[in-house]
């Protein structure tokens, strides 16, 4: 990137108006929940233009968007030491992704010395103040604590979320709210929470993604015995210990190793993209694997399919001769992709 055609090094010189374009599409990419669009024009963004602000708070959002929690956070750090963007708005969205992860106790930290420095915007103050006094809470357990009043006189009783708070959360709380009763009630280990994980995995209007977090979940527990799951309209059982880790199922794995072969190379935005779609659409159907099971068919799937996402060059006669499958194998496979994500998508847009 670095080179001019004459082959010296050379600082390179961009199309004027190029970044703003391209975090311009990324914005509208965002706003059609297009998301992996969206990463990929971003990242693009930030490679020509590293301090870009819009570009690297939009890498912050779809990461989130794509439930990348972890990634999302390292890019707002980044953000926060480098000092680029407005430092409270990339806060406030720092701060909700330490609740989100469960880190309390960063959180408690982080609030009592901006709380401190007594600079923060009146919009914000309220809504950081709440999110201190519930990590202070969540850092002292799940039962009822006794604090005592600053003057030293009666003891008054603050209560935090008990198992049935949270239960009914599940039950019927919005998808970030059922994410992190998930995780709270992860460590109450009862009979109630155990009916309750067995109702929300049964239940046939809750998000199949939940479901397989929550299934996760349980293999982290080491939670033993079988359990009724209903997806995408199928009735099935699983047997927890025999659950595999789906980040490390072979199948996807081995996916992931043809189209590392076919295009890390040529074209790794491509690659990075579709991994993401790959891995997405796995999470979303485990424990269930792909139909069928053929490396090569889906490996062309997600290259075709990443292909269109990024309006390059769609003939599909070339990458099938790539992988040596028929079209209407390849085709279907398209389809399901796009169908599971429509679905995610919509049960999204419905909790909305």
């Amino acid at each position: 990137m670095g080179k001019q055609a004459n082959g010296h090094d050379d600082n390179v010189i961009l199309f004027p108006g190029l970044v703003p374009r391209l975090v311009d599409k990324g914005m509208i990419s965002l706003k059609e929940k297009k998301y992996y669009d969206a990463l990929t024009y971003f990242k693009q963004s930030i490679e020509l233009e590293p301090e870009h602000p819009q570009a690297r708070y939009g890498l912050v959002i779809t990461n989130i968007e794509l439930n990348r929690l972890a990634e999302a956070r390292i890019h707002c750090e980044s953000m926060l030491h480098e000092g680029i963007g407005d430092y409270y708005d990339v806060l406030q969205v720092y701060v909700s992704l330490l609740v989100q992860l469960g880190d309390y106790q960063e959180v408690v930290k982080l609030l009592e010395v901006v709380i401190a420095e007594d600079k923060l915007p009146a919009k914000m103050a309220e809504s950081f103040y709440h999110l201190l006094e519930f990590s202070r809470q969540m850092t002292e357990g799940y039962e009822s604590v006794e604090v005592e009043t600053e003057n030293g006189g009666d003891d008054s009783l603050e209560l935090v979320p008990t198992t049935e708070e949270l239960i009914q959360i599940l039950e019927k709380g919005n998808l970030d709210q059922q994410w992190g009763a998930i995780q709270q009630l992860s460590q109450h280990d009862s009979l109630k929470v155990e009916k309750a994980y067995r109702s929300f995995l049964k239940g046939r209007d809750n998000n199949p993604v939940l479901k397989s977090y929550l299934l996760q979940t349980l293999k982290e527990m080491n939670s033993q015995g079988t359990f009724d799951v209903h997806k995408f309209g199928k009735d099935f059982i699983v047997t927890i210990e025999d659950l595999e880790d789906v980040f490390h199922e072979k199948f996807g794995t081995s996916v992931i190793s043809k189209l590392e072969t076919t295009l890390a190379q040529k074209n790794p935005s491509l690659f990075e993209m579709v991994q993401q779609v790959w891995w997405h659409y796995l999470f979303a159907l485990f424990p269930e694997s792909p139909e069928p099971l053929d490396i090569n068919i889906w490996a062309c799937a997600l290259h075709h399919m990443g292909m269109n996402l990024l309006e390059e060059d769609t003939r599909i006669e070339g990458i099938l001769t790539l992988y040596q499958v028929e079209e209407e194998d390849v085709k279907k496979a398209v389809d399901h992709l796009k169908q599971i994500e429509t679905l995610l998508f919509s049960m999204d847009h419905n909790e909305n």
